[in-house]
């Protein structure tokens, strides 16, 4: 019988795969951006997507559309409480859901179609966490001053003048913020009715909690998160 010799035998140190030691955090620390104003045609090509995109949002709970003295004249509006969806000449009722359904299928086939041609067209120019990325770095650019400026002014030590700048840019990110939700409530009531009751503090409740939360999440994943939204949140 022949017996092995140990100190004619290799030892290899090894580590398991999930060992303490080894393992790789899931969540890297931020290395904060500080995107430079690009320019070309691309970039004008986005601006005008970008002015499109943000005037549809916000203007169109404003559109009036006369259907007669017993309906809504709003032309875009989701009337919950009698189970109808007006988009202009187009009056849905619940029982005929399935036309949503089928524009949702192909739009959500159309972007599949689009990103397989052209690329990430729609993660580059219409996704809503691009544009309004886009439209807080605006708000940070005109405050604080392009690249340079703004990693001068963070690396920076706390002035008055600091704390002004970043105490304004933050004061416009929270009213654009307060502005996205009130637009996106005004798709479920007449606009300007639902404004009014807004200001004199006679809206309901939910109204006020639907504004807060649409304020708060547009703030955090437009001016705080930013590119995190898209590498941890999108699919």
């Amino acid at each position: 019988m022949h017996v092995l010799d140990n100190t004619q035998v290799e030892r290899l140190e090894a580590e398991a795969v999930n060992s303490a030691k080894v393992r790789q955090p899931m969540y890297a620390a931020r290395k904060k951006i500080f995107p430079k104003r690009a320019t070309g045609s691309f970039r004008r090509f986005k601006w005008l997507v970008m002015a499109i995109t943000l005037g549809i949002y916000y203007l169109t709970p404003w559109l009036r559309w006369d259907r007669g003295p017993f309906a809504p004249d709003q032309a875009v509006l989701l009337d919950l409480a009698n189970r109808r969806f007006y988009f202009f000449f187009i009056e849905i009722w619940p029982q005929e859901f399935y036309y949503v359904a089928g524009l949702l299928i192909m739009a959500g086939v159309g972007l599949f179609l689009i990103t397989s041609t052209v690329g990430r067209a729609w993660c580059g120019y219409t996704c809503p966490q691009t544009v309004w990325v886009d439209l807080f770095l605006v708000v940070e650019r005109a405050i604080e001053g392009d690249r340079n400026a703004r990693m001068k002014l963070d690396a920076g030590p706390w002035t008055a003048r600091k704390l002004a700048l970043r105490i304004s840019k933050h004061a416009i990110w929270l009213v654009i913020g307060a502005a996205t939700g009130g637009a996106w409530i005004f798709y479920f009531a007449d606009a300007p009715t639902l404004v009014g009751e807004l200001f004199t503090g006679t809206a309901a409740p939910v109204a006020y909690i639907t504004v807060a939360v649409l304020t708060a999440t547009t703030y955090t994943f437009g001016g705080l998160m930013r590119e995190q939204v898209c590498t941890y949140m999108c699919p």
